[in-house]
């Protein structure tokens, strides 16, 4: 790592914010330090907290400018999401840089595709300012980027300060927001009501757009579903021994997820059904959620007397994939969902989905016909459905063949690809 001002350090230093020869020096100095065998990185200046990391290839294209912004680099949804942006992006010429407020495990994989990544911890500390006149601090790290990049794109509410930041000025901002209703009673506090027409807001499918509607935002967005890359040729259902349909519900153990309404559902199955089920849960709760300890307790007690239910802690990607092959019905129970990926990669692999009404997924399900979806919180309507799918497993073929359509319409990458590639010509005009 160098430690001192350098040709990066001279456009943080001065005044001038927008500099024609940036990207291009930007690019030209990449190309000085790609090293496949290590990571290689810089301060962005002398007593700077932000982080440049080099990537390990050289993409950098001559097509517009392109500058992601996440709050993390976590293997989860927003992070995930950012990193197959970033893929479709510099596949299409673009060029591609992530800036975020921390560092995490996806960092490297940014690099291992040719993508720049700034890590600016000082983002994170000021990332929540309740604060109308955030936008008026004199001089950011961020402003450098945002200013020399031809389209910022900002990937989840919590980004709200960042966006404001931006406001009135002319700078294209697409902001990218999948939150559920949870999440409002946090951000309620923060947001505001109203953007600028330099910002242009995009959710991740009918069910964000309709929490922001509801909470009283005035963003008019419009829908921009991620894309899972199709891997279903490489998995193949399993055969079995048993005649038994498998449902699983996979995620983090807590009230939001669901999994006690599936819980008290099994627990009222009548008996001549238990012979022919089985419900798999994978994962566990958060450190110090205690309810959702508790919740693990009640499933794992009464797993000791029932053997129609399994228990699998958190597992790797591709052990859950080879999960997924033995299974018929994936459910999601969550009392605010608003488009989980293990939807997806289901429809994908041509299994059923069973989803409550509130999750974004049941936007795309026509009940009975491609899935099947019920009323969230409702353990009553929740064992209807599954009593249902035993007594019509014959159906379950035909279902499974619709659901995969779901993914085809909406989720598939290339989908995915037309759709961003559109909203950013859109935006370059």
């Amino acid at each position: 790592m160098k430690d001192n001002v350098g040709w990066l350090g001279k456009y943080f230093v001065c005044d001038g914010l927008e500099n024609n020869s940036f990207i291009m020096d930007f690019k030209s100095n990449i190309s000085n330090f790609i090293n496949e065998k290590e990571i290689y990185y810089e301060r962005l200046y002398s007593n700077s907290d932000s982080l440049l990391f080099y990537p390990k290839k050289n993409i950098t294209k001559n097509g517009k400018s392109i500058l992601l912004v996440s709050h993390e680099l976590s293997r989860t949804g927003a992070p995930v999401v950012t990193l197959d942006t970033a893929k479709v992006l510099t596949n299409n010429g673009y060029f591609v840089t992530v800036i975020s407020l921390s560092e995490g495990p996806l960092l490297e994989e940014f690099l291992d595709i040719g993508v720049p990544v700034v890590i600016m911890p000082d983002l994170k500390r000021i990332q929540y300012f309740k604060n109308e006149s955030f936008q008026f601090f004199p001089k950011m790290d961020l402003d450098v980027f945002v200013n020399n990049f031809d389209i910022t794109i900002m990937v989840t509410a919590t980004l709200f300060n960042f966006v404001r930041r931006y406001f009135n000025l002319e700078k294209k901002i697409i902001w990218w927001i999948h939150e559920g209703s949870v999440s409002y009673e946090f951000l309620n506090v923060f947001m505001p009501k109203f953007i600028t027409p330099n910002i242009k807001v995009v959710c991740g499918g009918e069910y964000a757009v309709k929490q922001l509607k509801q909470h009283g935002y005035h963003y008019y967005p419009t829908v921009l579903n991620y894309g899972v890359f199709d891997d279903s040729k490489l998995y193949k259902r399993k055969p079995r021994k048993d005649n038994k349909i498998r449902f699983l519900l996979a995620g983090s153990v807590g009230i939001r997820k669901g999994q006690l309404d599936l819980l008290d559902a099994i627990k009222e199955l009548p008996s001549k059904y238990k012979d022919l089920v089985e419900f798999i849960f994978v994962g566990e709760p958060y450190e110090g959620d205690i309810i959702g300890i508790g919740i693990m307790n009640d499933i794992k007690n009464f797993s000791l007397k029932n053997n129609c239910v399994k228990i699998y802690k958190n597992i790797v990607r591709e052990k859950l994939y080879e999960l997924y092959e033995t299974i018929d019905v994936l459910v999601l129970a969550s009392l605010d969902d608003p488009m989980p990926v293990v939807a997806t990669e289901n429809f994908m692999l041509s299994n059923a989905c069973l989803c409550s009404s509130n999750t974004g997924t049941s936007y795309y399900i026509e009940d009975g016909v491609n899935g099947f979806v019920f009323e969230a919180g409702n353990s009553k309507k929740l064992l209807e459905k599954i009593i249902y799918i035993v007594d019509n497993r014959d159906k379950l073929n035909d279902i499974r063949k619709r659901g995969r359509k779901i993914f085809d319409d909406y989720f598939d990458m290339k989908v995915f690809e037309r759709n961003i590639i559109k909203l950013i010509e859109e935006k370059l005009l």
